[in-house]
């Protein structure tokens, strides 16, 4: 599906440094919110409730893995039940995660809109620097999947991992998309209190919006209790 697009704002030579130097650049994560957007106007009132957020989700993930991989020779990963891409050398990942109203404004404090499970929390204290238990270790280093790599844990200790935050509005016919790339640093009770570096990007405006059922649960990160 062709989704027109507005201009967006310049993109500011700072942020182009910064996503060079991790090895994505803004036309791939706008790529990925598009195809998102593509994906969640394929639902329609009478599909199950909650289908056009799963369709967004699997969109984002598939889309962010397979731009990196093709142009950028990273693989998929599979990580604590977290979907993700790294680098070649295993020191990046990067997801995808929906956000409140102040994702992509500099000036404010963007938490999840969805609460997630320890995965989320996993990766967080390992972006802080903090030991993983070792009892949890296994969830890091379990099987890949076809086509994926899966860490050691020295790796999964020293991975630092990223989530294109993304907050969806609705305006008259069109819809405004804001957006950052950001590490999250501190995790308590499902959702991120702290982030490390951000990087907020030029929104996304895109018109043709037609009426699609509820966004329901869309990510999938299994909140489990570890006894």
């Amino acid at each position: 599906m062709a989704l027109p697009l507005a201009t967006p704002s310049p993109e500011p030579d700072d942020v182009r440094a910064q996503l060079g130097g991790m090895g994505t650049r803004l036309e791939f994560l706008h790529d990925v919110l598009r195809a998102g957007e593509a994906a969640r106007r394929t639902a329609v009132p009478n599909d199950p409730t909650g289908t056009a957020g799963r369709r967004a989700y699997e969109a984002h993930v598939r889309t962010i893995r397979e731009l990196h991989i093709e142009r950028e020779g990273w693989a998929r990963l599979i990580h604590g039940r977290l979907e993700l891409v790294c680098n070649a050398d295993r020191s990046i990942a990067m997801g995808v995660m929906v956000g409140d109203a102040a994702t992509g404004q500099a000036s404010l404090f963007p938490k999840n809109a969805r609460r997630r499970g320890p995965a989320t929390g996993m990766v967080t204290r390992a972006n802080a620097g903090e030991g993983v238990p070792h009892l949890q270790t296994a969830l890091f280093v379990a099987g890949a999947g076809p086509d994926g790599v899966a860490l050691s844990e020295e790796e999964a200790f020293a991975l630092k991992t990223w989530f294109l935050l993304s907050s969806r509005t609705k305006i008259g016919e069109t819809v405004r998309i804001d957006c950052e790339l950001s590490q999250p640093q501190k995790f308590e009770d499902g959702f991120v209190i702290e982030w490390g570096r951000r990087i907020p990007l030029p929104a996304l405006v895109m018109d043709g919006i037609e009426p699609t059922n509820d966004d329901g649960p869309g990510e999938i990160d299994i909140p489990v209790d570890f006894r």
